[in-house]
């Protein structure tokens, strides 16, 4: 279905196929390389295939926002049009302001990145002992621990639940390493988490504070908070959505009240005037113009160029090979870093249920991009960041979207003939007698299979979203489907025997090889109490 048909949505985006700002920031000039209009098109587009209710775009140029624009709506079915004061969670991008926060302790003396962590958290445990004394500030923030990929996720998502940051602390100790300490490259999010908790232990201040006070206030980030939203600004969140039979649809409402465990890896709620703020600090290599006009250092030249520097080595795909002339690929402290057209770009994507954001530098062009959605589609956010990077490297002018869509189709096709349903059956009374019970992981609590209204249902005690009921496949092996039909990732549950054939745990993995890695149900170990 066409978000234009919509008739709840048509005057806002109506305006944005007209190239007309719904409302932005201050811009001073106009992009050197690719005109409004092609942009204004390519976001109706996209918007228009995609479902997406509301986007933002900025484009800074050194000391310039050369393109600060914002398209369609806060929430589907609503008439509030995003602005440049429209909060979106910007989800992993957060990461960078984590380590900014890391990086000003540096400058004031308080921290070393290769401190070691148990220094400054003294109960911080991994499953090594070796590990644990050996690991480093700079560990927590590189994706080379050893963690599994997404380890952990499943302590701070789906939301709600009740773990908090010392159960995520505590919880690490049982996670498997199973990638080897330094050795490759796997995605985390807990380790960042513990990285707010570092902020905390070293400057007093919780994570959240810190950032706002010493990051952001300086800069002059006023519609950007790292924990609650204040009453008066809550009227700018843009809502989370995904898609449910074409439409639209709000996953969960974001009431931006609590303080998230998990917000040092992806809490922050952020606007296109206050992020082309944060883009601006960046590209100047930590420095920024005070509001008396001044120059002044928020982050030292040294530690910002650290931030930037190569620290874990990344695979190189196929994809970005063909696009982008890629041949190296890296992560830093915080930023992922790769070479398109023959220049280093500096970037990170941000995934959170519903949300999508991007942000990208080319440091030798003194540029910065931004894309921010209020739907999670990675396609539609690889075609928007595409859309305007390519014309500033030199690249031949292409149709991102189609180019998007084609390799999706591709992959799709790859994944018909890959990948296949298992086939089920339903539990009898007397196979749900044998597997019912409580089972406990140590890092993520209890959960029980029990026998209600003749389904046999699993339900975790601590997070309340992972409810479900389960099917037979065979012998031991079950399947899980999910109430909330949003996660995407049921999973096979095979339970585990003693050698007499009594049922003593239970193991998991999702169904779906391409289900989102938070669902890291690999890494659970349940034994039956």
């Amino acid at each position: 279905m066409s978000l234009f048909t919509m008739k709840t949505a048509v005057k806002p985006l109506a305006l944005a196929l007209a190239g007309l700002s719904l409302s932005c920031a201050a811009v001073q000039a106009e992009p050197s390389k690719i005109s409004g209009e092609k942009i204004d098109r390519t976001v109706a587009q996209v918007m228009d295939e995609y479902a997406i209710p509301g986007v933002v775009i900025g484009i800074v140029e050194g000391d310039d926002v050369t393109f600060a624009e914002a398209y369609g709506v806060q929430e589907y079915g609503d008439a509030v049009a995003v602005s440049d004061k429209t909060l979106f969670k910007i989800a992993s991008v957060t990461k960078n302001f984590t380590t900014a926060a890391l990086a000003l302790l540096v400058d004031q003396g308080k921290l070393n990145w290769d401190d070691r962590v148990i220094d400054h958290i003294p109960e911080f445990r991994t499953q090594d002992p070796w590990i644990t004394r050996e690991f480093r500030v700079r560990d927590l923030l590189i994706h080379s621990s050893g963690l599994n990929l997404g380890a952990g996720d499943l302590m701070f998502w789906p939301t709600p639940n009740d773990f908090t940051r010392a159960d995520i602390l505590k919880g690490l100790q049982y996670l498997p390493m199973d990638g080897g300490f330094r050795s490759r490259y796997a995605y985390d999010n807990i380790l960042y988490v513990l990285a707010g908790e570092l902020t905390e232990r070293v400057s007093g201040q919780r994570w959240e504070t810190f950032v706002e006070e010493q990051l952001m206030r300086p800069l002059g980030m006023e519609y950007c908070f790292a924990g609650p939203v204040p009453e008066e600004y809550k009227q700018y969140i843009a809502q989370p959505h995904g898609t449910i039979d074409d439409t639209p649809t709000v996953v969960r409402r974001d009431f931006a009240e609590e303080y998230l465990p998990s917000a040092p890896a992806g809490g922050i709620r952020c606007s296109l005037r206050a992020m082309t703020k944060w883009m601006k600090m960046h590209i100047n290599r930590g420095s920024y113009t005070a509001a008396d006009g001044s120059t002044q250092q928020l982050i030292s030249a040294a530690q910002h160029a650290e931030m930037w520097k190569p620290q874990t080595l990344m695979n190189v795909g196929s994809r970005a090979y063909e696009w982008d002339n890629t041949h190296f690929a890296a992560y830093g402290l915080g930023w992922r870093m790769h070479d398109v057209d023959g220049l280093l770009r500096i970037h990170h994507t941000g995934t959170l249920h519903g949300m999508n954001a991007y942000l990208s530098f080319f440091p030798e062009l003194d540029t910065g991009y931004l894309v921010l959605m209020n739907k999670a589609n990675s396609d539609a956010r690889t075609a928007l960041m595409q859309t305007l990077i390519k014309p500033y490297t030199g690249s031949e002018e292409r149709d991102w979207v189609a180019a998007v869509q084609e390799w999706r189709a591709q992959a799709n096709a790859y994944r018909a003939e890959t990948f296949k349903e298992p086939e089920t059956q339903a539990v009898t009374a007397e196979q749900a007698a044998q597997v019912s019970g409580d089972y406990v992981d140590p890092w993520f609590g209890k959960a029980t299979v029990s026998w209600q209204d003749g389904q046999l249902r699993w339900r975790s005690h601590r997070s309340e979203r992972l409810v479900g009921t389960m099917e037979h496949m065979k012998g031991n092996t079950y399947v899980v489907r999910w109430d909330d039909r949003t996660h995407h990732a049921d999973a096979y549950v095979r339970f585990t025997t003693t050698m007499a054939g009594d049922i003593q745990g239970m193991v998991m993995e999702p169904i779906d090889p391409a289900a989102d890695f938070s669902f890291d149900f690999e890494d659970l170990r349940f034994e039956k109490r």
